[in-house]
């Protein structure tokens, strides 16, 4: 697999984060894995944003 554009990987984060935030308005409660999911999502950003 080649190497991901910037571009890239903020949309697959952005796909990412819109599936969390549909999956917690199912369920309406934040399960471990959901948390978890999100805290990694938002170090991908931040990496992103370190490293342009």
């Amino acid at each position: 697999m080649g190497q991901l554009s910037k571009k890239d990987v903020l949309l697959q984060i952005e796909k990412l984060r819109k599936e969390l935030n549909d999956q917690y308005k199912v369920q309406s409660s934040i399960t471990p894995e959901l948390l978890e999911l999100s805290v990694k999502l938002d170090l991908l950003l931040n990496k992103l944003h370190l490293h342009p």
